[in-house]
């Protein structure tokens, strides 16, 4: 009877921390995407005001920035700094398709991510400018969309991790 039960409280301790281990790539996700606004800001900010040449400039933002898209944004700026002939837009996306990988970005994210590749280095200051803050405004929609989604799915995965355990233990037991 006591092994009944020490088993059954696994099986409800792991279902449960799955449901919380799930429920938490929904506000991870939420946190991620604030901070992408954040050092687009700093990008934005960086490009208006000093005359730093890019791979530099990211370099310098990507150090202050969280490590999921600071992590980006120095890939890009270290493939940029070979010298193999990689224009911008191939070495951004080539960074954001490999340190994305590790990341809780939608389909939809990365996307946004590619297409402000495709836009930066081509054009002067102002033109640049608008395509960041652009792709400020598409996060800035994702986010505010992670947020609805994080508040409803949150709560509903860590009482379903709980009750598929309980589930299991009355099926089984």
């Amino acid at each position: 009877m006591l092994v009944k039960l020490m088993i059954s409280l696994v099986i409800i301790g792991c279902s449960s921390l799955i449901g919380i281990i799930y429920a938490n790539t929904f506000i991870e996700r939420t946190k991620l995407l604030a901070n992408v606004l954040s050092t687009l800001q700093m990008l934005e900010t960086e490009i208006v005001f000093s005359a730093t040449p890019l791979p530099e400039l990211l370099s310098k933002v990507g150090k202050k920035s969280r490590a999921e898209i600071g992590c980006i944004l120095e890939a890009t700026a270290e493939i940029l700094g070979k010298k193999e002939g990689d224009l911008f837009s191939e070495a951004w996306r080539k960074a954001v398709e490999r340190e994305s990988v590790s990341t809780v970005f939608t389909k939809e994210d990365i996307q946004i991510l590619l297409a402000l590749g495709n836009t930066l280095g081509i054009s002067d200051t102002h033109d640049q400018v608008k395509h960041i803050r652009l792709a400020m405004e598409e996060i800035k929609r994702n986010y505010e969309l992670s947020i609805i989604v994080q508040n409803k799915s949150v709560r509903l995965y860590r009482n379903l991790g709980f009750l598929v355990g309980i589930t299991i233990v009355i099926v089984f037991f």
